[in-house]
């Protein structure tokens, strides 16, 4: 690629990890079948430094300058040992309504982390409930920028009744200076994403993952489509490439990356904007300089 490349949208799993994910019977069961349904493909687990050492070859593969890796936890002690590796960027994760959870993003970012990752689906909050202001008071006294799956999981005991990115319109607009950043424009509510994104100018996409919600709509689109209309009412500026990249052996998600470059090139995107989505506005906000 003609211009550094920041992956704003990854996750990290390692053994250890994934074996604190107590799931039921009944889930794992769910899971299976899910698995099979969407043809998810199987993945290997490997400890922090055999995880660190695969991704760093997979950077170098395919010239990665830096990733931000996403947990599911607070005081990740893993995370906080893997991004000692500048190349590695880490977000943290708590339910914003516990009473500790402004101190616990604190104490992670004073550590090293660089932002902070809500799962409303999957916890089941809403992210306008007053128990969460205090959660983005202190993203905006720590100039942090905040992740926010809303939308369709894959998560079968998810909570759709908190997916929709509306919900964070108060939010947002309460916090103008908290970037908030959609993952997978919005993941099926691409129409109340993009009316967020109009109304409040700290409201950021991002790319990642296959964006398979498309099929899921009562219309068809493409994600030439959708890059087109996104381009339109955001502009190049507020669009964070990412690829949604988390186990291995499949590794990183290349295809999504040359895929994404086609779409761009083919809507006649100039190289300096396509800088801004592939990694610049993603080191602006997070306040990294190249070399």
């Amino acid at each position: 690629m003609p211009f550094p490349i920041i992956d704003g949208h990854m996750h990290l799993a390692t053994d250890s990890m994934v074996r604190k994910w107590t799931r039921s019977e009944q889930e794992e069961s769910i899971i299976k079948k899910r698995r099979e349904q969407f043809k998810i493909p199987r993945f290997e687990l490997h400890s922090l430094q055999k995880t660190t050492e695969l991704w760093k070859s997979e950077f170098n593969k395919y010239n990665i300058w830096k990733g931000v890796f996403l947990t599911h936890e607070p005081h990740n002690d893993e995370m906080l040992s893997f991004v000692k590796d500048t190349q590695f960027i880490g977000f943290t994760s708590v339910d914003p309504t516990e009473e500790d959870a402004p101190a616990m993003v604190e104490e992670d970012i004073r550590a090293g982390l660089k932002g902070l990752k809500l799962y409303p689906v999957n916890r089941g909050f809403s992210v306008s409930d007053k128990r969460c202001y205090p959660v983005y008071e202190t993203a905006q006294a720590l100039g942090i920028p905040v992740t926010i799956h809303f939308g369709v999981s894959i998560g079968y005991f998810s909570d759709l009744r908190y997916g929709n990115p509306i919900d964070l319109h108060p939010v947002a607009r309460d916090f103008p200076d908290v970037t908030f950043i959609l993952a997978h424009f919005g993941c099926g509510f691409l129409r109340e994403s993009l009316f967020l994104s109009y109304q409040c100018q700290n409201i950021y996409f991002d790319t990642s993952s296959s964006n398979r919600w498309m099929e899921y709509l009562p219309y068809e689109i493409t994600l030439k489509e959708v890059f087109q209309k996104c381009l339109k009412v955001l502009g190049p500026e507020r669009l964070i490439y990412g690829t949604d990249s988390n186990f291995f052996p499949r590794g990183y998600r290349y295809s999504i990356l040359q895929e994404q470059r086609l779409i761009l090139d083919s809507l006649q995107i100039s190289e300096e904007d396509q800088a801004k989505i592939f990694g610049e506005n993603m080191a602006r906000i997070l306040n990294i300089r190249s070399g």
